[in-house]
């Protein structure tokens, strides 16, 4: 009697006790290749309408401040925003374009000169090819993009510092924002400057130079390593009446 007192007891002590959880394993740090594939992007090329590979192009996705540039290759990686994101696509002496896209295969895009004639759309082909010439391979995109010695702040010091007003747009009275496309290398030197987006008055003139005079940024990294990664930025000039 008393021992089926005592599992009785017992069965009503096991009743009363919440039932044991096992905590949820705890997910492991993704990757940075896991982290990127999870991200929205497209990635692609930009030909010109022979096809031939056309670098330096500015390629944004409109409303936001996301934007890269194309390569020597004319290949071009961009984090999307939402699930259809328009891309713009800019170049001097050539017709700009827009396209509608999502997250999925790599992208070619055509542009066609000023002038010429131009076909319905950019349509999605096969994956853009590798570099295979043995060059050093540019990066649009790195796990530490490349920074200019103190920032943005320092980038903005550095242009009104050293920034020459063309005299011709002074006597025009004329502003504008000139986009210069150009690669950081491994040690963080700039190299290969090239005008992206010009609008005259000299000043296309005057920011490649800036651009090119500029002090040696800090290298883009992956994995901890120094890379060659491509950046696009702005050079403003503002009017101002002289004193």
């Amino acid at each position: 009697m008393m021992l089926f007192s005592t599992l009785l007891l017992v069965g009503q002590v096991l009743a009363a006790t919440p039932a044991h959880r096992v905590p949820a394993a705890v997910p492991r740090a993704a990757s940075f290749g896991q982290m990127l594939r999870g991200t929205p992007a497209v990635a692609g090329r930009v030909v010109t309408e022979l096809g031939a590979p056309l670098p330096g192009v500015v390629v944004a996705v409109q409303g936001t401040s996301h934007a890269t540039s194309t390569n020597a290759s004319g290949d071009f990686v961009v984090t999307l925003v939402s699930a259809n994101s328009v891309l713009v696509f800019k170049c001097q002496g050539y017709r700009d374009q827009s396209l509608t896209v999502s997250n999925g295969n790599p992208l070619t895009v055509k542009m066609y000169a000023v002038g010429a004639a131009t076909a319905a759309a950019p349509v999605a082909a096969d994956p853009a090819p590798t570099e295979t010439t043995g060059q050093p391979v540019v990066l649009n995109f790195s796990e530490e993009l490349p920074t200019f010695s103190g920032g943005d702040a320092g980038y903005r010091k550095y242009i009104s510092q050293n920034a020459h007003f063309p005299e011709g747009a002074l006597a025009e009275r004329a502003s504008g924002t000139v986009y210069i496309s150009f690669v950081v290398d491994e040690q963080g030197r700039v190299i290969d400057a090239a005008v992206s987006r010009g609008c005259g008055h000299g000043f296309d003139e005057e920011a490649l130079r800036l651009i090119r005079l500029m002090p040696w940024w800090n290298p883009g990294r992956m994995a901890g390593k120094p890379v060659r990664v491509s950046r696009v930025m702005p050079v403003p000039f503002v009017f101002r009446e002289r004193d």
